[in-house]
């Protein structure tokens, strides 16, 4: 499907902070964002959020990712866009320091039934209450599901924030094999750094 490029490719050249790569896909579908069909508006909104928080422009991010939000009983919570985005909003409700809003978008995915619930959902969820927290069993519960859903790229991103908060090493070292063998560059970066354990720099990077 076309539209799963602004959930696949483009992410990817976000990640790898390949910024002029996303926004010419992005340009190739900016127009759909009011289109009458909700799937091409839902994936076009998801996608505006993830540009938006990479270039720093949080609120629009949020207000990008909730409308994005908005056509889940149309979609359902399964689609991946609606997960793009969410996870978006979330991401950059937390930049903004807008514990109040984080927690009502984590509520959105509490209220889905556990037999409904997609487990990446779950697998964010326990990272983004981690990071709320300050939770270093959370990081370790949300780095567990990742791990055994297969997704490398926020296996290391859970990994990295826990070697943040905790200055665990081990984390740290697998997060930066990871991000370079992902040639996740702004990431792979972040990952080399070393600060002090407790800091927890709250995904400055591309997430």
């Amino acid at each position: 499907m076309f539209l799963s490029l602004l959930s696949g490719v483009f992410e990817i050249h976000l990640h790898r902070g390949e910024l002029d790569q996303a926004h010419r896909l992005y340009s190739i579908f900016a127009h759909l964002e009011g289109s009458a069909d909700i799937q091409e508006r839902t994936c076009c909104l998801a996608a505006t959020a993830a540009l938006c928080r990479a270039e720093g422009r949080f609120a629009e991010a949020l207000e990008a990712g909730a409308a994005a939000i908005e056509t889940g009983p149309t979609l359902g919570v399964g689609h991946q866009a609606l997960e793009q985005g969410l996870v978006e909003a979330i991401e950059a409700a937390l930049r903004l320091g807008e514990r109040g809003r984080t927690l009502e978008l984590l509520g959105t995915i509490d209220a889905i039934p556990p037999g409904r619930r997609p487990p990446y959902l779950e697998a964010q969820a326990l990272r983004f209450r981690a990071r709320l927290d300050g939770d270093a069993a959370g990081y370790e519960a949300a780095t567990a599901r990742f791990r055994e859903l297969g997704i490398p790229f926020w296996l290391a991103v859970t990994l990295l924030e826990h070697a943040e908060l905790t200055g665990d090493e081990a984390s740290r070292a697998e997060a930066r094999e990871i991000f370079d063998q992902l040639r996740a560059t702004p990431w792979l970066e972040r990952a080399t750094e070393t600060p002090a354990p407790g800091v927890g720099r709250q995904a400055e990077a591309v997430t």
